[in-house]
């Protein structure tokens, strides 16, 4: 919990603290609660900034909106209780004076119990201040501080009592837990407009607040949410896959956890483009009935959504918060470091970095599901065991897989398939990938809906001989692929070679 972890701080002497957290207001409590602690109820908090000066309470202690001043101004108070400076990352920047007070503050707090706290929404610090700061980043709120936000909101209401006895024990829960990943802001006007869009106490409350949790994923740019509809399990072939999926489908549950069995990190899924790498992600999403969230790697490196390592540490928190949910990472490759990249340097191999220490050391049971065309140019530490559970190697399908495929995909458009010689298709589909079946069937069918016909075996037929498979244009790439993986990943179907 964040405010013991404070609390531990304030106890150890720690002087100058660095929490990462865009929910100022709420720090400001977890600061507070963690100072009360430590001092008794009647201890307070300073805090400082660039309007109101330095203040205890109502009460101004310094009217000063220099933070160097300030923190001298700090040093001068008697009593040991601890200091939050708002916005000092904005004043840092090539401030020299600051940057040697901070030097020496930290040598007089030292010597008291006194601590300085600074709250900014990424970790802004010059390289030579490292040292000298304790960095701890503020996890979003939990299971029971949602509760108590809900509770706040519900009581805020007019007729209170009577939604009390009409929010079930579920429905509460069921709020709660969607609510996961908001801020206490974020959660407070989600719950707000889930009673007001509502009217009235019903199990849709929680729709509202899934689809404001939506809206602000969306919002943030780097995360979406994925809808991994009903049937989505339903795969051709992909045997092996598919069995490691369902041997971990109580992962997740609480008897997994009593048998002090850890949720499963993820899987790398490579292969031949076409053949359901990401269809694949989507089914185990939607087999374990969890959250499908998809980071998009390009934005993580577009800057829109602040500094590329500062991104990519916003969407693991949000993961966290979530979880238990499935991270879905598509072509990983393609924005993953490469060992030139590596060896250059630069936000590409922070992000890596982070990536890969997140990887390793998590205890979130947040499931990464990554695809990858070129699983080559990955670097190796990304795929040894530890990282990924397992790597799966996905190729072309098989003549009993091309079988269950076509079936799949005609039943899913009302095609009897007993209307048709089912071997000569599959037999028509040799070397063919998923999506290229499937695109044989949808071209057959707009014929048929341009003759004004039915779908016939002869037009289905004719379709799927026109198209050229990737595994014909793209044969030695293919057998390349093949070749890297007979050896290095586990088959995801019974025969992939």
């Amino acid at each position: 919990m964040i405010v013991k972890k404070i609390q531990n701080l304030l106890v150890a002497r720690a002087s100058l603290i660095y929490l990462i957290s865009e929910e100022e207001e709420r720090v400001e409590r977890l600061v507070s609660a963690a100072s009360a602690k430590v001092f008794g109820e009647n201890s307070g908090v300073y805090v400082w900034s660039c309007l109101s000066g330095l203040t205890k309470g109502k009460e101004v202690v310094d009217p000063t909106t220099d933070p160097v001043s300030a923190l001298e101004a700090y040093l001068r108070v008697k009593d040991q209780f601890p200091l939050i400076l708002k916005d000092l990352h904005l004043f840092i920047d090539n401030n020299v004076a600051l940057i040697r007070q901070l030097k020496d503050c930290a040598r007089h707090l030292r010597r008291s119990r006194k601590a300085c706290f600074f709250i900014c929404p990424d970790l802004r610090l010059p390289r030579e201040l490292y040292s000298i700061f304790k960095i701890e980043d503020v996890p979003l709120p939990r299971a029971d501080e949602l509760g108590r936000i809900l509770e706040t909101v519900i009581s805020a209401r007019q007729d209170a009592d009577l939604v009390r006895k009409a929010l079930t024990n579920d429905v509460k829960e069921k709020m709660v837990r969607a609510a996961m990943g908001f801020t206490a802001n974020e959660a407070l006007d989600a719950f707000r407009t889930a009673f007001i869009t509502e009217g009235a106490v019903n199990p849709r409350l929680v729709d509202v607040v899934l689809a404001e949790k939506e809206a602000l994923v969306r919002k943030g740019g780097v995360l979406e949410f994925v809808h991994a509809p009903t049937g989505t399990w339903e795969i051709g072939g992909l045997f092996n896959l598919k069995k490691w999926l369902k041997d971990r489908g109580r992962a997740f549950s609480p008897d997994a956890a009593k048998q002090g069995l850890a949720a499963p990190k993820g899987i790398l899924v490579m292969g031949v483009s076409g053949c359901g790498k990401s269809l694949c992600v989507k089914a185990a999403a939607s087999y374990w009935k969890l959250p499908l969230l998809r980071l998009d790697m390009g934005r993580i490196y577009d800057g829109l959504a602040g500094p590329p390592e500062e991104a990519m540490r916003n969407s693991i928190k949000t993961a966290e918060a979530l979880a238990p949910c499935v991270l879905w990472i598509d072509e990983i490759e393609a924005g993953i470091a490469n060992q030139q990249q590596k060896a250059a340097g630069g936000s590409e191999s922070r992000v890596l970095a982070l990536f890969l220490t997140w990887m390793q050391e998590k205890t979130a049971p947040v499931f990464v599901g990554a695809t990858a065309n070129e699983v080559e140019v990955l670097p190796p530490e990304i795929l040894r065991k530890g990282r990924f559970d397992e790597l799966f190697y996905m190729g072309l399908p098989s003549k009993e897989e091309r079988l269950e495929i076509l079936n799949i995909h005609m039943r899913k458009r009302n095609i009897d398939v007993s209307k048709f010689d089912m071997a000569y298709l599959v037999d028509s589909t040799e070397a063919f990938n998923g999506a290229e079946i499937e695109q044989g069937i949808i071209t057959a069918m707009y014929e048929a809906m341009a003759q004004k016909t039915e779908l016939s075996e002869h037009m289905l037929a004719n379709a799927l001989r026109n198209i050229v498979p990737l595994s014909r244009t793209m044969r030695e790439r293919i057998e390349k692929i093949e070749a890297w993986a007979r050896d290095r990943a586990m088959k995801a179907s019974r025969s992939a070679f």
